[in-house]
């Protein structure tokens, strides 16, 4: 089944028993040029009774990421117009999907800098159907139990809490700590890293996205000498703001 949406013409696979959805039906988005092989896969998912929607290119995926956010998405890492790394980050950071690449790349680096960056799980081709199944059933009931056991987007660092269900940083005594909606932006972007370093061009293209209307490409650093005033014991000396020469800024927070 197809469906369209504007230019964009994504398959959908989907299935059904006896009128109902399969109970193990999730959303499913599986991103590979190589048309035999991304059928393959789909109708395999498919028949194991996942809802996949197959898209061949890294603009087809990003459009497909404004109507529907997908649960997992699987994705080639050579893509014919777009960086599949720098796709599957933007899926990660700011809609929360959980990523798998099958791809071609088999260099150990390649593998390694995917895992760090923002993958949940790495398969080289050529790999049995078989398999890619069970990966996708892994990576699910982790993030299955990652939300059954609390895992919302609740913050805890140096002695500050940030609730985004809530929008709400409060200090060590509870206390509320009133942040602009570009301020909370920037430090979930930064708390979302986990201490890795991010680029000014970076947070500027996370906290555009997040309906944020008090940012723009010079107030990144404004921002950030904002919130230092906010949550750091000496503003002038900041220790957990930290700038990244050459590169942008990190939270230094355990």
């Amino acid at each position: 089944m197809a469906s369209g949406w504007g230019a964009l013409t994504v398959r959908t696979h989907r299935k059904y028993q006896g009128g109902n959805r399969c109970e193990n039906e999730v959303d499913i988005v599986l991103v590979d040029p190589a048309d035999e092989f991304r059928l393959s896969v789909a109708g395999y998912l498919y028949r194991e009774g996942y809802h996949v929607q197959e898209v061949k290119s890294g603009a087809d995926f990003q459009k497909h990421l404004e109507q529907a956010v997908p649960s997992l998405a699987i994705l080639e890492v050579d893509l014919p117009d777009a960086d599949g790394l720098s796709l599957a980050l933007e899926a990660s950071e700011n809609y929360g999907t959980s990523i798998m690449f099958v791809t071609q790349r088999t260099s150990p680096f390649d593998r390694v800098a995917a895992l760090e960056l923002c993958a949940d799980d790495y398969i080289c081709k050529p790999v049995e159907l078989r398999e890619i199944l069970a990966r996708v059933r892994s990576v699910l009931r982790r993030r299955d139990t990652a939300r059954s056991s609390g895992g919302t987007p609740v913050y805890s660092f140096c002695g500050y809490t940030l609730d985004l269900i809530h929008r709400r940083l409060s200090d060590n005594r509870g206390e509320p700590v009133p942040l602009t909606g570009g301020e909370m932006a920037l430090l979930a972007a930064l708390l979302a890293s986990k201490g890795r370093p991010m680029s000014r061009e970076r947070l500027l293209s996370i906290i555009s996205k997040r309906d944020v209307h008090d940012v723009d490409e010079r107030s990144v650093d404004t921002l950030v000498r904002r919130l230092r005033r906010k949550i750091e014991a000496n503003p002038a000396r900041p220790a957990l703001i930290q700038t990244v020469h050459g590169v942008g800024y990190r939270l230094a927070a355990d």
